[in-house]
């Protein structure tokens, strides 16, 4: 009898904590993944060959965020540039280092930036298919990161509700796209080229709470309604409520929903 009051209060008390609200880096780290969309932007090559031109919308993307640089921050993202710009040839993946430039609980800042050197001779499609030394090619995004409702992804990519969107900030000094190489592979200055993206436009969705940290019901926050509904469930192998996805609604699940009420997105 003792231990059913002891639990009635522990769950009492548990019901009245107020949601936690997050600074927006932490929550978009939390959320674990970004979904993102390039809309536009413009081209231009310089050197041994001159060319520009705007380029077409690109299919959405999903980066699930890392610790690249093991600094205990999973911002960092993979920039695969086969599926930016399919077409090109530069089938490279781009590792970009997260910078939170600001972030006062309502808005941040955050800046992903990195640079591969390289020495690879491929064919590439600049209006023609031509063999390019490649030596180098960086990339920055910088985006303005606010909270919207608790909502699905409008990219319809991340599989759980999303509470942030995330827009270019910084112009072009922070949003763009270098590559640099040498015509037919002959490493002379006569022969060097210089290829860019900018004005860039592009859209992304993060953050929400996934079913990971508790949130079985993709309310966007860890909260009695996802305590009671695993309380319910277990025993079951009912798959909505089996948070760690191990077949069965056990301790396991119910103390991942214990440790992270309150949490929102």
């Amino acid at each position: 009898m003792r231990n059913g009051a002891t639990m009635s209060m522990f769950l009492a008390m548990l019901m009245s904590i107020g949601t936690a609200t997050a600074q927006i880096a932490e929550a978009l780290e939390r959320g674990g993944s970004v979904s993102w969309r390039f809309l536009s932007g413009n081209y231009e090559i310089t050197g041994a060959i001159s060319q520009s031109g705007t380029l077409d919308p690109s299919d959405p993307v999903a980066f699930t965020f890392q610790d690249l640089n093991n600094d205990g921050v999973a911002l960092d993202v993979l920039l695969d540039l086969g599926q930016l710009l399919p077409d090109v040839g530069l089938n490279y993946q781009v590792p970009l280092i997260a910078s939170v430039i600001s972030d006062n609980g309502t808005t941040a800042i955050v800046r992903w930036t990195g640079a591969l050197d390289l020495s690879d001779c491929i064919q590439v499609n600049i209006g023609a298919t031509v063999n390019v030394l490649i030596t180098r090619v960086e990339g920055s995004l910088q985006g303005q990161v606010t909270r919207i409702d608790c909502q699905p992804d409008p990219l319809g990519l991340l599989p759980h509700n999303v509470t942030l969107q995330v827009v270019p900030d910084g112009g072009d000094t922070h949003n763009y796209l270098r590559a640099r190489g040498y015509l037919f592979c002959v490493q002379q200055d006569t022969f060097l080229i210089n290829a860019r993206i900018y004005n860039m436009n592009w859209v992304g969705y993060g953050g929400g709470v996934p079913k990971s940290l508790g949130n079985v019901n993709d309310d966007c926050i860890v909260d009695d309604a996802d305590l009671l509904a695993v309380l319910f469930a277990f025993g079951s192998s009912d798959p909505n409520t089996d948070v760690n996805g191990d077949g069965i609604v056990d301790d396991a699940d119910l103390l991942t929903v214990l440790f992270n009420f309150g949490t929102g997105g």
